[in-house]
């Protein structure tokens, strides 16, 4: 192969094809040829051929199977990937491995690398360690499988052509451009070439002088060295710069979206604000996994669905996924049905009930979706192939409307396109994976979803921002490299665990030692350096915790100081963002006051919120800006608290009196009794899993059984028959009256008691701003004598009552007051606070900074940390504490 000047010294157009080493070099190319075609005044031309590599192997081998009747059909990458997991998984032994799918991919690697290197595998049935004998005996049984169903991988597509190269009529010239590395395999196709008579020419890029013109500069962090390259290429098209700018940045892939974050923010910080999904100014070469685009996302999370047990978040996606036929009519509804959902608790939600579900919500339009994908869901047998669950998968989603009804953008077309693609690709593993069960489909292809890297195309983005592999036979009017650290260049070496070490090395294999990764590292190194005159060369000092320096591979290049370099000293985004808002600004903390007649809703919940935070209290009360519940798996806290509270209240409906307590034998049968009439109300609503409710029913037989040996031990007692619900008011605030339980002692008076499965203390009672007002509310508007109001704590371990009591009343736990004078200071203080709400008071005013806005979901609303006088504030009641 004979070695040529880089292409922009000479005329690479003479040559009938041109092969590169990336599609996008390929691209590129092709757009050089056609800005000097119209530099030059011509109108039309004749484009010339540029391809890739595999590219032009594939071409050969199509004209090959003009003059074949028996040619074998060649493997994609996936439908390779699928056979080598059915042979892996079937293979002595691989019930031992703990991921036969990793194994697998690792071996189509193994495969592919002793292919173009030439490694004699079979070989290491004699010489290699355990793994590389497993991979041999995995080899032979791939191999032996191919040759029988008359399949060709495309590791030995390229010998194949090879061969048949002498029954090919061959282009006088190739030219190949952008290799960094030439494997064995694909020399000794370039030999043949040549001795069928094509000139073969390498055209590489060869700096006229290693690091002439360069400058290596330092940055504080990772962070600050991408920005300044985005402020950098800004200044270069502020001024107007001509040619081609290019960003290349070591690790690109690692660190996409923070990469892309920085450079819209500094380029286009208006798309950051107004949410447009695709730069203009700038091209980022690194993809995203297709399944991370909300359109595939969506997909995939339909296709995950099923008529029985699916997780709520499952369901709430569904509901709220702009991509299904009627989600902008029943927005609304659909929102609305989600929050009921949320409300209800449950964390499995049956699939085979959301259209009855959907119909009571107002949801027709998804109703008969479902009603449509029920049906269509179980038409399926119980395993196919993969051509058949892609039809499958296809009806399904033809079943929901998806992708919905409204025309997709340009954006949501190529994603959409993609997809449509994958689906095809998936059908195609049909051939070699065999039969699949609907779960193990869904999966494969979340996985190939997940695997395939998918970038929108973009057209004439003045910043090429890329990986340093895809930089390669690039040149630049303008170019930054970033990334150049002592810590990742050269990069770690990583062989392949199925292929010997030591025949690797021999080799020379990609990555298998430190010694071929800084040979290769110092290549492409020389390869940038000659990729533009005056490239900036650029390395973080810092990483985290670590120091960094720059790599020496660049130790001869001339240092710079940040301040050398041209760059643009416009503002942050951020700083962009707040000089944008042309609002005025009005502080105004007093909500229009409640009329008489107006509706209020919240009940107690107005005294703790408002004690709590006015503003939260108008926030939640008035706007309704309520959080949304995210149910968990099994009972949350509160659920339990629920239950609890039922199954007591049932306990003492039936025992009434504390010397029934005392007298009765039958008490664990009294409280079975009220176990199981609790957990019947409770799952009207809210249906357990069988073997949950076993659990449950068991820990509420004991709870309840240790609290009643607390009751046990006091002073005589009557439990008064809980009174139907009322209404009472304070401070002009009409609240719901339900107490847990008032016990009624021998002297006529009466306790109020609430029972809490939480930490609870009467510490909570005190201040201008008590933390927790109920039992105090409770306590002002109490018609009979007290003789105290307690908190009945019922926790595992922890079982108590806490509170205060008149003074000539003992109980342990409980602190002895003057319980009249306390609740008039009560009724003053929730008066106060009562009147603040309806007055329409409703500053940001947290009344114990931090602590009280820890667990707020409002403070994006309230943006309390853009308030400075929003901060810890102490009362007169709690600064003696």
């Amino acid at each position: 192969m004979e070695r040529g000047p880089a292409w922009k010294q000479g005329n690479v157009w003479d040559v009938p094809i041109l092969i590169t080493a990336t599609r996008r070099l390929a691209r590129t190319l092709g757009q050089d040829y056609a800005a000097a075609q119209q530099a030059a005044g011509r109108e039309a031309w004749e484009s010339p051929r540029i391809v890739t590599w595999p590219e032009w192997v594939e071409e050969l081998w199509g004209r090959l199977l003009m003059a074949r009747d028996d040619a074998p059909v060649v493997l994609r990458g996936w439908q390779e990937q699928a056979l080598w997991e059915r042979v892996v998984r079937a293979a002595a032994g691989a019930a031992g491995l703990l991921e036969p799918r990793s194994a697998a991919m690792t071996a189509q690697e193994a495969w592919r690398l002793a292919g173009e290197w030439r490694l004699d595998i079979a070989a290491f049935r004699r010489t290699g360690n355990e793994d590389a004998r497993a991979f041999a005996g995995w080899a032979g049984r791939f191999a032996a499988i191919c040759r029988e169903e008359g399949w060709l991988d495309r590791t030995r597509l390229t010998d194949v052509v090879k061969e048949g190269l002498g029954r090919l009529r061959l282009p006088p010239a190739v030219v190949l451009t952008g290799f960094d590395d030439y494997p064995p395999q694909q020399l000794e196709f370039l030999d043949a070439l040549a001795a069928a008579g094509c000139t073969v020419t390498q055209s590489a890029a060869e700096p006229p002088e290693t690091g002439a013109g360069a400058l290596l500069v330092p940055f504080p962090d990772p962070d600050r060295e991408i920005e300044a390259a985005a402020r950098w290429a800004r200044a270069l098209l502020e001024r107007g710069a001509a040619g081609r700018i290019g960003v290349v940045v070591n690790g690109l892939a690692e660190r996409r979206d923070r990469v892309e974050r920085i450079f819209r923010g500094v380029l286009e910080p208006a798309a950051l604000v107004e949410g447009d999904a695709r730069p203009s100014s700038f091209n980022l070469s690194a993809g995203r996994p297709l399944s991370a685009w909300p359109l595939v996302r969506s997909a995939l999370d339909l296709l995950g669905l099923t008529p029985g047990d699916n997780a709520w978040s499952d369901i709430s996606r569904m509901l709220l996924t702009p991509y299904l036929a009627g989600s902008d009519r029943e927005r609304g509804a659909r929102a609305a049905f989600d929050r009921g959902l949320r409300r209800r608790g449950s964390f499995l939600i049956a699939g085979s009930s959301l259209p009855t579900l959907c119909g009571r919500a107002g949801c027709a339009v998804l109703e008969r979706l479902l009603r449509r994908w029920l049906a269509a869901y179980g038409a399926a047998a119980p395993r196919r192939t993969a051509d058949e669950w892609s039809r499958h998968f296809s009806s399904l989603l033809e079943a929901f409307g998806w992708p919905g009804e409204r025309p997709l953008d340009s954006l949501e077309f190529q994603v959409f396109e993609a997809w449509s693609g994958l689906l095809s690709d998936f059908a195609a593993t049909g051939l070699t994976g065999g039969a699949m069960e609907r779960g193990e489909a869904v999966a494969a292809l979340g996985r190939m979803a997940g695997g395939r890297m998918f970038q929108p195309e973009t057209e004439g983005a003045p910043v090429q921002v890329l990986g340093l592999l895809e930089a390669s036979g690039l040149f630049f009017d303008h170019l930054w490299v970033a990334g150049l650290h002592d810590g990742a260049w050269p990069g770690p070496a990583n062989p392949n665990p199925f292929l010997p070490i030591g025949l690797q090395k021999e080799k020379g294999v990609p990555r298998c030692s430190p010694e071929r990764e800084l040979e290769f590292a110092m290549r492409v190194t020389r390869r940038l350096l000659g990729s533009a005159a005056e490239p900036v060369l650029s390395h973080p000092l810092r990483e985290g915790d670590r120091e960094l320096g720059p790599s020496p591979l660049v130790a001869g290049v001339r240092r710079a100081a940040p301040g050398e370099i041209e760059r643009w000293d416009g503002p942050p985004v951020e700083e962009v963002i707040r000089a944008a808002r042309l609002v005025e600004t009005l502080v105004d903390e007093t909500a229009p006051a409640l009329g008489e007649q107006a509706r209020q809703r919240g009940g107690t919940r107005v005294f703790q919120l408002q004690s709590a935070c006015p503003f939260r209290a108008f926030a939640q009360l008035r706007l309704g800006a309520e959080e949304l519940d995210s149910p968990l798996p099994g009972l949350d806290p509160a659920a339990r608290g629920t239950l609890v509270h039922a199954v007591l209240e049932e306990t003492w409906r039936e025992l009434k009196t504390h010397a029934a307590l005392c007298s009765r034998p039958d008490i664990d049968e009294v409280v079975a009794r009220s176990v199981e009439r609790a957990l019947e109300r409770f799952e009207r609503d809210r249906p357990l899993p069988a073997g949950f409710a076993a659990l449950e029913r068991q820990r509420l037989r004991r709870l309840a059984a240790e609290w009643l040996e607390v009751d046990r031990e006091r002073e005589p007692f009557e439990v008064i028959e809980p009174e139907e619900e009322k209404f009472a008011e304070t401070g002009g605030v009409r609240f719901r009256v339900k107490i847990d339980r008032v016990d009624r002692l021998a002297d006529g008076r009466e306790m109020i008691v609430d029972y809490k499965t939480g930490i609870t203390s009467p510490r909570s009672w005190e201040s201008d701003r008590p933390e927790e007002p109920q039992l105090p509310l409770y306590g002002t508007i109490h018609e009979k004598p007290l003789a105290g109001i307690l908190y009945a704590r019922v926790r595992t371990g922890d079982l108590r009552f806490v509170g205060l009591v008149d003074g000539d009343v003992s109980l342990p736990g409980c602190e002895r007051v003057e319980l009249g004078a306390q609740v008039d200071r009560w009724r003053a203080v929730l008066a106060r606070i009562g009147g603040e709400f309806r007055e329409g008071r409703a500053e940001v005013d947290p009344r114990d900074g931090d602590r009280t806005c820890r667990h707020c979901p409002l403070p994006s609303l309230c943006r309390v940390s853009e308030c400075p006088a929003a901060g810890p504030r102490l009362d007169d009641g709690e600064a003696d504490r």
